[in-house]
Parts: structure tokens; sequence; C-alpha cells
């Protein structure tokens, strides 16, 4: 069976769904302000981000729409996997397709 990858990029400021705020994308400690926070003794970069949970390719568990189903974690990835699926095409203002 094979498996097709359907994700694709999130960006800042991107929309999620019309209604929603946009995708949030920040730095929560730079690599300068990590130095400074540890002493010099580590450098790293902490990034953060807030979005509405359908952006991107996502799938929708039954909790979504039934408060008693499950959510997410609990479904087997073989129960949602190798099933018929649809797939559509956005197409942006200027005529391009992404």
């Amino acid at each position: 069976m094979a498996l097709i990858d359907l994700s694709h990029p999130i960006e800042d400021g991107m929309a999620a769904y019309p209604g929603l705020p946009p995708v949030r994308i920040f730095t929560i400690l730079d690599h300068d302000a990590s130095r400074d926070r540890y002493g010099g003794r580590a450098e790293f970069h902490l990034g953060g981000a807030e979005l509405a949970g359908n952006t991107g390719t996502y799938l929708d568990a039954p909790f979504h729409r039934f408060r008693d189903r499950e959510d997410l974690a609990a479904l087997p990835l073989e129960t949602v996997s190798a099933c018929q699926a649809s797939s559509s095409t956005r197409t942006e203002p200027s005529g391009r397709s992404r």
C-alpha cells in the first residue's frame, strides 16, 4: 500500500478558514537571548505557533462533531489510512493553484 504525503507548508499570517484567526508563528527565545539566559553554556532557538486545529491538511476525528466520540489520539492509524478520499484544488485570486 502506497501512502501519499498531503502535507504542505504552514506560514505566518496564512488563513486557516474564513472567520478564524490567521496562523501566528513567532520566536519565544532566540539564539542570543538563550545564550544570555543560560550563561553562555547553551544556545538555541525556541519557536511557537498559534493556529486553528483545521489549518492545512488535517483529519477530523469523530469528536469534532460528536462530543461523546473518539478524538484523534484514540483512532488507530489503520482506521484512517487506505480508505477512499476526495481531493480539491484551491485557486488563488491570481489564478495560481495551491
